[in-house]
């Protein structure tokens, strides 16, 4: 009965938009959610533990356990999404501690292909709480690391060659980051698994001073995706939420649009592979790409919020919905240039009709959601998944994505960023100075405390597992004086404090006040001064 259940209620989910589901309560109450979320968790781990024992009596018994495990497990899976999207429980209701037990013996199975962890990750990721997903993650990226290291060298082309036999460095021009980091990186493929160096050249092509230690990668990195995915250069747009998504006119860009896509998504890849974080906020929809999702009517307002709720007025007209003149097309203008789009065959002459109407407003989500970017998404995955596998994207829902992508949303934790600093030029953690700044940053506000963080590590947020986990491992410099060992009343009061991102680094003068500190660090990361201000 519970597996007949699953199915129905999973059929008519899928029909049902957000709005009914919250609002309307329909087909079920909220008020029931909690009970069949138990009852679902309860149900998958139990197929879970059969599947363990790998014995199942006879062909019938196991066809009935596939059965009840496949759509007790997706409806799991549906109403999951439905809360990430909106909440109608916490997120903890769909943890199921029991079946999970130690988070460090949990993720040690990692190791096994078939373990425990592993098929409950497989299935229902949502029975896991999201840190303990994430060491998993970082386990299995771990391992793959391992794997590549001692693998074979398989056989290469001549841009692979040359990119070994030069030590790994890619040489780029910081005025030609897209350029340069696409032409050096993009035809390498899986090799990028490997350690990568870049090697800066100057407007005069004259190579940077500097040896490249992981720090001027994560520089290139974080400037290379802003750069990227700028809708100012027309591969990316902007969301009504101000979130990016590919540009569906991008071939007007370049011909060779979707080879960028697949460089776009390798370094996105990479970056994700390397822990390396980016202030790059995704549209909800395109992240679902990622996990393999196709988007449906209820992912349409991470798009076009407008559009979403035209639909749904579309969707409960009272009147005659012939009288509204709609056809099954759509028209288009991408870079001024107007297109019309057929929904079906001849659309263009099927008018829209009660008897057709949901079939058209589900048509027109797809259209924006899924067909309109198709091969611009094709093309990101193809170069993401060169480094991520898609099994290991599966185990997080979109806004966990995002925080992988981009960091913790929590806000800085000023105890953990102390206990992971070190020191140089002179600091130490009783210095007089280091405890003004430990003060200063605890009375920020968090909107200075983000841009505190951002111009020390090129990121607004902290890493999701800690502190610990940033690398390289966050440093205050003493700056302005002639070196260690000169007094503090020796050195430039004037200067600012200024940052080495791809170091995270801060140099920060010896000042005599708090005050005089506070005011100029204020200044330095209100007005981004870096490098440069100084």
């Amino acid at each position: 009965p519970v597996s007949v259940f699953c199915q129905v209620y999973s059929f008519m989910l899928m029909t049902s938009d957000d709005e009914e589901f919250h609002t309307r309560q329909v087909p079920l109450p909220l008020a029931a959610m909690p009970s069949i979320v138990h009852l679902l968790k309860t149900a998958v781990t139990m197929c879970i533990a059969v599947q363990a024992q790998k014995r199942i009596p006879s062909q019938a018994l196991y066809r009935q356990w596939r059965f009840a495990r496949d759509w007790t497990s997706k409806l799991l899976a549906q109403l999951h999404d439905r809360n990430c999207r909106r909440r109608f429980v916490g997120p903890e209701a769909f943890h199921a501690e029991e079946a999970v037990g130690s988070a460090t013996a949990f993720v040690a199975e990692m190791h096994n292909e078939d373990s425990r962890a592993r098929r409950i990750l497989r299935l229902a990721p949502s029975l896991v709480s999201f840190s303990v997903r994430v060491h998993c993650l970082r386990q299995l990226i771990a391992q793959d690391r391992e794997e590549v290291r001692s693998a074979r060298a398989p056989v290469m082309s001549e841009e692979v060659e040359n990119f070994l036999g030069s030590g790994r460095t890619v040489q780029v021009r910081r005025d030609q980051l897209v350029m340069d980091g696409f032409q050096g990186l993009n035809r390498l493929g899986t090799e990028l698994k490997r350690t990568v160096r870049i090697q800066f050249m100057n407007e005069l092509g004259v190579a940077e001073a500097g040896v490249d230690g992981g720090g001027l990668f994560k520089d290139f990195l974080d400037n290379l995706t802003r750069e990227a995915f700028n809708p100012e250069h027309g591969f990316f747009k902007v969301s009504g939420e101000h979130q990016l998504y590919p540009n569906p006119a991008s071939r007007q860009v370049s011909s060779d649009h979707l080879a960028f896509f697949e460089f776009f998504g390798r370094m996105l890849g990479k970056a994700l592979y390397e822990g390396i974080l980016l202030e790059l906020p995704l549209a909800a929809f395109f992240l679902s790409k990622l996990r393999g999702r196709t988007n449906e009517l209820n992912d349409l307002p991470s798009l076009d919020a407008e559009l979403y709720r035209s639909l749904l007025f579309l969707k409960r007209y009272q009147g005659d919905v012939a009288d509204l003149s709609l056809y099954f097309s759509v028209s288009d203008n991408e870079f001024g240039q107007a297109g019309q789009t057929d929904l079906i065959p001849g659309g263009r002459d099927v008018p829209v009709t009660a008897s057709n109407v949901v079939r058209y407003i589900h048509l027109m989500a797809n259209h924006r959601l899924n067909t309109q970017i198709h091969a611009q998404s094709m093309a990101f995955l193809r170069g993401f998944q060169d480094l991520i596998r898609i099994e290991w994207v599966k185990m997080f829902n979109e806004e966990e994505l995002q925080m992988l992508i981009s960091g913790s949303k929590e806000g800085l934790d000023i105890a953990d960023l102390r206990a992971n600093t070190a020191y140089s030029g002179g600091y130490s953690d009783s210095h007089q100075v280091i405890r003004w700044l430990w003060q200063t940053l605890s009375e920020f506000d968090a909107d200075q405390q983000a841009s505190f963080l951002k111009f020390v590590t090129s990121c607004s947020r902290g890493p999701l597992l800690g502190f610990q986990h940033l690398e390289p491992r966050f440093c205050i410099q003493r700056s302005g004086v002639g070196g260690s060992n000169a007094p503090d009343n020796s050195a430039d009061m004037d200067r600012l404090p200024t940052s080495a991102t791809c170091m995270n680094l801060l140099k920060l003068p010896p000042y005599s006040s708090q005050e005089t500190m506070r005011s100029k660090l204020l200044y330095a990361i209100e007005s981004g001064a870096g490098f440069d201000l100084s």
